[in-house]
């Protein structure tokens, strides 16, 4: 989410928590790196506004060598490759339709051969999240929310201390400490 135009508007409480109340329903977090990569009016939005608050995409949510999702869905898996199929050939992918449940099942069916997979994904998703922060504005807070265990976001290079660890279920906390992180007053 960009937040503007560029002026001198504060960032007061109670829009900071409709920010956050926005950006934390599930539907808004099917996005993905490749969705806001993809995005033709990204870079006149971010020319215009003065900053920009993002939920980290899950790992997963996004093409790859091993499986292609949907373009503006990036929850939704859409097929696997044949280098998936050949790694794992004992999952039936027919059945699978999101990329966190056929993370799920590769990892549960064997994590030594999902180790391959999560470390292509996280190369991927660091160089896209890099290229995507290259079209953001400079101030802004990269929220991360909670994710599996076998399946953390790494540092992206570049990001310095944008990273907000947020608990979705504290939303008080978090508004505020996003209030902070966008150059707002503590209370």
């Amino acid at each position: 989410m960009l937040i503007g135009p560029r002026s001198s508007a504060r960032l007061t409480p109670a829009v900071t928590g409709r920010v956050l109340d926005r950006l934390l329903v599930p539907s808004a977090q099917v996005e993905g790196v490749d969705m806001h990569l993809g995005d033709p009016e990204l870079a006149q939005r971010a020319e215009e506004a003065r900053g920009f608050v993002l939920v980290l995409p899950p790992l997963g949510n996004l093409s790859n060598p091993f499986y292609s999702v949907h373009p503006r869905r990036n929850d939704r898996f859409v097929a696997a490759r044949p280098a998936l199929k050949a790694l794992f050939p004992d999952v039936d992918f027919a059945a699978i339709a999101f990329t966190g449940h056929a993370l799920g099942t590769l990892a549960g069916t064997c994590p030594d051969r999902f180790a391959e997979v999560r470390k292509v994904l996280a190369a991927l998703w660091v160089t896209r999240m890099r290229l995507l922060l290259e079209r953001l504005p400079v101030k802004g807070v990269l929220i991360d929310l909670p994710s599996p265990g076998w399946l953390p976001r790494p540092p992206i290079p570049g990001e310095g201390r944008r990273r907000l660890a947020v608990n979705p279920e504290d939303r008080i906390a978090a508004a505020e400490a996003l209030r902070f992180r966008l150059g707002g007053r503590r209370p």
